[in-house]
C-alpha cells in the first residue's frame, strides 16, 4: 500500500515520538524478575517480509499484511526498520543499541536485564520522566535465544509499548518494540491481540 509523503511523515512523526520515549530510568530497588518460555511458533500468521540488519546478524519476520514504512531518511540513526499493520494501529520498530563501556559492564553482570537497564539510563535524558514502567522486567527464552523484556506507558497504562532487547553472536545489541498508534482514528487493538503480535514477531527473531 503506497503512502503519500504527508501521511508517511505524519505516521513516522508518531513513531519518533513513541520511540524517543522507549526507555525510562530503571528503579534502583531490587525487583522480582519473571522468566518466560516463549512458544517456538508464532501465534498469528506471518509473512515472508524479512527484517534484516546490514550485517545480517539479526533477522525477523513481519505478520501477514504488514508492510515497511518508508521513512525517507527521517528516522533516528539507531532505527533500521519500522513496519505497520494495514490499519495503522500498531507498529514494529527495530533499532540498534550502541555499544558503550557502561552497557558492556552491565551486560556482563546482569545479562540481557543489564542491557535493558543500560538502555534505560541512556534514553532517560530524552524524556521528561513522564514514561512509566509497567510491572517489572522479565526474561524470555526460546531455545538458546534470550531476551530482556519490559512494558511502559505514557498514558497511565491506556497505551502500552512492549520492548525486547537482545545481543547477537557478533556482539551487537538490538531492540524490538511494538508501539500502539492512534493516527488513523481507529480503535486500538485489544491488549491481548497486541501481546500475541509481540510474542509472534519475537518468536521469529534469529540472531
Amino acid at each position: 500500500m503506497a503512502l503519500t509523503l504527508r501521511r508517511t511523515l505524519a505516521i513516522w512523526s508518531l513513531c519518533l515520538v513513541a520511540t524517543s520515549c522507549l526507555f525510562v530510568k530503571a528503579p534502583e530497588q531490587k525487583v522480582v524478575v519473571e522468566n518466560v518460555a516463549l512458544s517456538p511458533k508464532p501465534e498469528i500468521e506471518m509473512s515472508d517480509e524479512l527484517v534484516r540488519t546490514r550485517t545480517g546478524d539479526m533477522i525477523a519476520l513481519l505478520p501477514k499484511g504488514w508492510f515497511f514504512l518508508d521513512t525517507k531518511g527521517q528516522e533516528s540513526s539507531d532505527i533500521f526498520a519500522v513496519a505497520v499493520n494495514p490499519e495503522y494501529t500498531v507498529s514494529a520498530v527495530f533499532a540498534s543499541i550502541p555499544n558503550s563501556e557502561s552497557s558492556k559492564e552491565m551486560l556482563e553482570k546482569e545479562g540481557v536485564l543489564g542491557l535493558a537497564r543500560a538502555s534505560f539510563n541512556k534514553h532517560a535524558r530524552k524524556t521528561a520522566n513522564s514514561t512509566k514502567l509497567i510491572g517489572t522486567y522479565s526474561t524470555a527464552e526460546l531455545g538458546p535465544r534470550r531476551f530482556g523484556c519490559y512494558e511502559f506507558s505514557t498514558s497511565g497504562g491506556g497505551m502500552r509499548t512492549r520492548c525486547a532487547v537482545f545481543s547477537s553472536s557478533l556482539g551487537n545489541h538490538y531492540e524490538f518494540a511494538l508501539v500502539p498508534m492512534t493516527v488513523s482514528g481507529k480503535d486500538l487493538l485489544p491488549d491481548a491481540e497486541q501481546v500475541k503480535i509481540f510474542r509472534s514477531i519475537l518468536a521469529t527473531v534469529q540472531y
